[in-house]
């Protein structure tokens, strides 16, 4: 009988993780492919050539680019959801004054991100989303993800009579990241100046602050 134990040293051993790691190396690597030449552009050699890898590894993980893809997608919404910060996006405020700081402080960490990573939007939520109804579907979960973090804290300054008590909540959640939306096209126009940037944030800020604060009683009792 063969001595197990010398059996089992011969070869080399397996790295612990390798198969994660491998996987998440060939992710990143579609990633920046696929943010670079457009998904359609892009063949799994490509993506193999990228990650230093053979095209037959890349099978191993992965039965084909749309799943990889789909892979991607979640790797760029992580990376969203971690500058973004939803579960703290508003800081749990006690004034509008600190709501709007908040609001402000997400938009600045959203554009930091848009200039080191300036594909990002086309990749994620442009191509991505054209692709088919499923990625779209994706996307969309993740603006309720984001608006459902502001609404709790619209509904806590409504409760508390910093928030005037008419607005809908969940409209108002979905209206103020639609707000942002300008600033983003910017971006990916290029027109990413300090200045516009600034422009594009104050903007946003006013309209959120008149729209937010309670209306002023008048002599009549009624409100304006």
């Amino acid at each position: 009988m063969p001595d197990q134990s010398r059996a089992a040293r011969r070869g080399r051993p397996p790295l612990a993780g390798l198969p994660e790691r491998r996987r998440q190396q060939i992710i990143e690597s579609a990633y920046a492919v696929f943010a670079e030449r457009g998904y359609e552009a892009t063949a799994i050699s490509d993506v193999a050539a990228h990650a230093g890898i053979g095209q037959g590894t890349v099978y191993r993980y992965f039965a084909s680019k749309r799943e990889i893809l789909d892979h991607v997608v979640d790797f760029g919404v992580e990376k969203l959801v971690e500058v973004l910060q939803p579960q703290t996006l508003l800081s749990r405020p006690t004034s509008a004054a600190e709501m709007l700081a908040g609001v402000r402080a997400a938009i600045a960490r959203l554009y930091a991100m848009l200039e080191h990573d300036p594909n990002f939007v086309r990749l994620v939520l442009v191509e991505a989303g054209a692709i088919d109804k499923e990625l779209s579907d994706r996307l969309l979960g993740l603006e309720m993800l984001v608006s459902t973090f502001v609404a709790q804290e619209l509904r806590r300054g409504v409760a508390a009579g910093w928030i005037r008590a008419d607005i809908d909540v969940e409209v108002t959640a979905h209206t103020t990241l639609t707000l942002v939306v300008p600033g983003v096209l910017q971006e990916m126009r290029g027109d990413n100046t300090p200045q516009a940037r600034e422009r594009a944030t104050a903007g946003v800020l006013t309209v959120l602050e008149k729209a937010l604060r309670p209306r002023a009683p008048v002599a009549d009792g009624s409100a304006r």
